[in-house]
């Protein structure tokens, strides 16, 4: 068990190092989902880091389905590779062992050093479990999960970590023990498999079992169906690509000369794939992980967000643009299940070309997105996040300054829900958490931007507005925000319409495009304004929808005409400094305009 000093060595500032596997030994009967019991089980596993006087930094990190415990680090100086995540763990990493005690285990029924079919039945000594293993579940994994952790002694965990059947184990987490996880990272992942996955499934293991070498799941050690398991590695390998990058990769003139087995690059690919499978797999195991995948359901008869309702976790589910395994919309489905039950969630969806595995590769956003969720602000990112234009913003402060916060500021009462779209870096939702305890969700499409309000803790979706909008149900929110970009959008009319749908009120603010500076530029120099609030040449400018207090007043005269019971509660209008205001000819003077937009007859 690890004390507080219990570091693991560091061979130098950017590597864990040499790093050495361990083996949890639980000797009680342990009884599983689906009716079985093992006579105890063992769990390999490693840590890295240092655990914390208050034994509360501990991060949990979850492999995906032939993944395994080896995180980071070499087990020798002659190892070629080291832990299949060793560019995120580390010091200084975005899983920062300089912070985080870093805790990974190989899964139940796995076949690197944990209980699994190749493990030694206790039943019939010298003989291995194989097709007599019993049936497990993810929930099973994270039960055996949970007695590890108790035996080091961990009171509770910072972070639960994630991708594929590792993010499934991570929602499991969350699910089963409510508040032990103070936060979770969800990448890749799925509630429920669909019919399209549980069929490559299948197939895959149909060509194990229709192998010879199978012989119904009694084969000898370093023996077995070596084909078939080959077979279903191939069909789940191109899984976990995406059509673009296997284009990228194998697209165009990939035939190969006469010499070689294969006619196209890509069946070598997939031919070297499965062999080095077979050579660090077991075919039992294979089948066993797969078929508790397939019954992993969260969804269930009541839907999930039945099943999240009691999660006390903050929460960050991460999708990839090109993964057709599970799919952004998948796991959209997971954000908004936690969202809808009013909890601590975010989603973000980073565009790679590298499919189900991208979470595998180094990339940029996602490694930013990881370490600004787990260790907060980017002092650095956030001075290259500065937007063009008047609203460089750097602490609360300066937001209180901007006449259309502090009008926001004045309306929204304290313990409000508020839906900000087109939050930015989410400057607004953060000072209206801490100075009013509100409960704040934003919406913006620009990873960056929310990556941003990540690292501030605010929760954010990234997505389109109108099809954020489109996941809410009626009076969802206090306050819907829209807060100096209603200009930039497509159709704001409709946008406008189903923000009223979902909040009780609707704050707008905008640029008056009737001030009367705008009016003498066209009027005498027959050109747009552009100066620091319309900062952009019109050749590389923004959607622009500009409009005048006169149109915005008109248009909601007409939506009440329309039936929409709709009023128009509070107005402020500012001069063109946007410091002093003005209530005479608004649309003449005013540079700035917020209104207060109320349901009611």
């Amino acid at each position: 068990m690890p004390s507080p000093a219990d570091k693991t060595n560091l061979s130098d500032a950017n590597d864990v190092g040499k790093v050495e596997e361990k083996t949890f030994v639980y000797k009680d009967n342990f009884s599983l989902t689906g009716g079985g019991t093992l006579a105890g089980f063992e769990l390999r596993y490693e840590y890295y880091g240092q655990l914390n006087a208050q034994r509360d930094n501990a991060i949990y990190i979850c492999h995906a389905l032939t993944g395994d415990h080896h995180v980071a680090g070499f087990y020798n100086h002659d190892d070629e590779k080291p832990g299949w995540w060793n560019h995120v763990v580390g010091p200084g990493k975005p899983i920062d062992t300089n912070r985080f005690f870093v805790v990974s285990s190989n899964c139940l029924g796995g076949c690197r050093g944990s209980t699994g079919p190749s493990s030694e039945d206790p039943k019939s000594k010298g003989t291995s479990y194989g097709a007599n293993f019993p049936d497990l579940s993810i929930c099973d994994m994270i039960r055996a999960k949970r007695a590890l952790i108790d035996h080091l002694g961990i009171s509770t965990l910072h972070a639960v970590v994630g991708g594929s059947m590792g993010g499934m184990q991570t929602l499991q987490w969350i699910v089963e023990y409510p508040g032990f996880v103070k936060n979770a990272i969800i990448i890749a992942a799925t509630a429920q498999h669909s019919v399209q996955t549980i069929a490559f499934n299948e197939a895959g293991r149909c060509s194990i079992r229709g192998d010879l070498g199978w012989k119904d799941g009694s084969y000898e050690k370093n023996e077995g169906p070596a084909q078939g398991l080959s077979v279903a590695r191939m069909m789940a390998h191109i899984t976990y690509l995406s059509d673009l990058g296997m284009e990228e990769k194998f697209g165009g003139d990939q035939r190969l000369d006469s010499s070689e087995d294969f006619e196209f690059s890509v069946q070598g690919y997939l031919d070297h794939q499965g062999k080095k499978f077979v050579d660090r797999f077991d075919a039992n195991s294979y089948l066993k992980l797969t078929e508790a995948l397939d019954r992993f359901n969260l969804v269930g008869e009541h839907g999930l967000a039945n099943a999240v309702a009691n999660v006390d976790t903050r929460t960050l589910v991460i999708a990839f643009s090109s993964d057709w395994l599970y799919t952004p919309k998948q796991n959209k489905d997971i954000a908004d299940a936690l969202i809808k039950a009013g909890k601590n969630a975010s989603y973000l969806e980073i565009d790679h070309s590298h499919g189900h595995d991208s979470f595998l590769i180094d990339s940029g956003p996602f490694l930013k997105a990881l370490g600004s969720f787990l260790q907060g602000e980017d002092t650095t990112t956030e001075q290259a996040l500065e937007e063009d234009g008047f609203r460089k913003l750097k602490n609360r402060y300066e937001v209180k300054k901007e006449a259309d916060f502090r009008a926001i500021d004045d309306w929204v009462a304290p313990k409000d829900k508020v839906l900000d779209l087109g939050c930015g870096r989410g400057l607004l939702l953060e000072h209206l958490r801490e100075a009013k305890d509100v409960h704040g969700l934003g919406v913006d499409w620009e990873l960056n931007k929310s990556i941003s309000c990540i690292s501030r803790k605010v929760p954010i979706y990234q997505e389109e507005i109108l099809a954020a909008l489109s996941k809410f149900s009626d009076n969802s929110f206090d306050w819907v925000i829209f807060s100096r970009m209603v200009e930039s959008l497509p159709e704001p009319g409709k946008i406008i319409e189903q923000a009223i749908r979902v909040g009780h009120k609707v704050a707008v603010s905008f640029v008056n495009h009737g001030y009367w500076r705008n009016r003498w530029n066209f009027l005498f120099k027959g050109r747009r304004v552009c100066n620091e609030v319309y900062p952009h040449q019109w050749e590389s400018s923004h959607l622009s929808n500009h409009f005048s207090i006169s149109e915005f007043e008109d248009f909601s005269k007409r939506l009440h005409a329309n039936g929409m019971q709709v009023n128009l509660g509070r107005k402020l209008f500012y001069r063109g400094d946007w410091v002093n205001k003005c209530s005479f000819l608004p649309n003449l003077r005013a540079g700035l305009a917020i209104y207060e937009i109320v349901k009611g007859s």
